[in-house]
């Protein structure tokens, strides 16, 4: 274990149920319009930005009528995305609003577990490093498999791998069960003071969803909230 500065930092580590609770919705603009949703099938590699300008429409609109987890994450072939109405759309248009900004990033550890993040579609390490909020030489040097000594940064990693991340003890935090109702992981992470990675550890199989257009129950994920340390010297746990 490393230890840290005495810097205070919130963390995550110990995880506690409460009650359910939901996101925000659609501006009543939006929920009201009678304008039809449409369906984008995806049967060719392709991001969702393109997707966004092909259909004329933001990212972060799209984004957030398919309650993503992050609008980057390509979406598979036979995958279907909804392309909300016009009338639903954000003036002026919002491409930037649901994505993690790529600042610098020193932090060695993530405020709190879990421990393992499982890749997803497009993943390299500084895109995962991004998600958790700390500095990509740390989460790299972390993890001891071969593809991360011999790989870089920027390198493509295989779907479905697991990738132990490094954690900063001693600290505590609670969770919930959360519906999310609409937006984007990023919406939460800056609510509830959390990481878009981590939650996306706590819910490791979940993309995207279609249930505002189709009207199926909304889905449920696990979220960390109300995170803070335990104790005054803090370290990094790899």
């Amino acid at each position: 274990m490393r230890p840290l500065s005495s810097t205070p930092v919130t963390l995550l580590a110990t995880l506690l149920p409460l009650g359910a609770t939901t996101s925000t919705t659609p501006s009543d603009t939006c929920a009201n319009s009678t304008d039809p949703y449409t369906l984008y099938p995806v049967t060719t590699n392709i991001t969702i930005p393109e997707i966004a300008a092909r259909t004329n429409r933001s990212l972060c609109d799209i984004a957030r009528h398919n309650l993503m987890a992050d609008p980057l994450i390509p979406p598979n072939i036979g995958q279907t995305i909804v392309i909300p109405p016009l009338s639903c759309a954000s003036s002026p248009p919002d491409n930037e609003s649901c994505l993690i900004p790529n600042t610098t990033r020193t932090a060695l550890c993530i405020n709190g577990g879990p421990r393992l993040y499982y890749t997803v579609n497009g993943d390299t390490y500084d895109i995962i490093a991004r998600r958790l909020n700390i500095s990509t030489a740390a989460l790299m040097g972390n993890t001891s498999t071969s593809t991360a000594k011999t790989s870089s940064a920027d390198t493509l990693l295989e779907v479905g791998q697991f990738i132990k991340v490094p954690l900063c003890e001693p600290s505590q935090c609670s969770i919930k069960p959360f519906t999310l109702e609409y937006g984007v992981y990023k919406d939460l992470a800056d609510e509830y003071g959390t990481t878009v990675g981590q939650i996306m550890m706590l819910s490791p199989t979940y993309n995207y969803s279609t249930s505002l257009m189709t009207g199926n129950t909304r889905p449920t994920l696990d979220l960390p909230f109300n995170c803070s340390a335990t104790g005054a010297d803090v370290v990094v746990v790899d």
